[in-house]
């Protein structure tokens, strides 16, 4: 069980460490230059500096309650499901709406003033989360946001695979 209070960071340097890989594969360098919080990490991709950013978009507050109770030294608090009327227009909501709160958060739009544009990483956590549907059905008006926007010069889903490995899908 990792300590509560070192769960964020923990999750973050698995993140991080995934994407580098990630990026390896893709025949391209990856290291970490610093991790001040925010931004997440301050990175060099193949002598290019830039930032990270990592959020998470839960299926709801309850899944959110019952997976980090889970991986922390606290009560694991199960979620409690329920009726679900459209999962696929929730899931899109979902990732849209914290997509959203970081395109307008005043500490990314001040990082992006001074450093330029960075990257964002959103990972899919709960039961109707498909990276490849999500990344295929967002609605038009937020694609073009996206396009428009200048915090994020790339955007990426991210699911977990298995311990430690993660899945991208590049959306920006």
């Amino acid at each position: 069980m990792i300590p509560r209070r070192k769960l964020k960071s923990v999750h973050e340097n698995s993140v991080l460490k995934s994407f580098g890989e990630c990026l390896k594969r893709k025949g391209l360098t990856f290291k970490i230059k610093s991790q001040p919080d925010p931004p997440d990490a301050f990175v060099e991709i193949d002598r290019k500096n830039t930032w990270v950013e990592i959020t998470d978009a839960f299926y709801s507050q309850d899944v959110a309650i019952s997976i980090t109770s889970y991986a922390a030294d606290i009560t694991h608090r199960p979620s409690k499901g329920g009726y679900v009327k459209d999962p696929d227009e929730t899931t899109r909501n979902k990732v849209e709406t914290v997509i959203e709160k970081k395109l307008t958060k005043s500490t990314m739009i001040k990082i992006a003033r001074s450093h330029g544009k960075g990257i964002l990483l959103v990972g899919l956590f709960g039961p109707f989360f498909d990276i490849d549907e999500i990344g295929n059905n967002l609605t038009v008006a937020f694609k073009s946001k996206l396009q428009n926007q200048s915090v994020f010069d790339s955007i990426y889903l991210y699911e977990g695979c298995s311990e430690n490995v993660h899945r991208y899908k590049k959306i920006l």
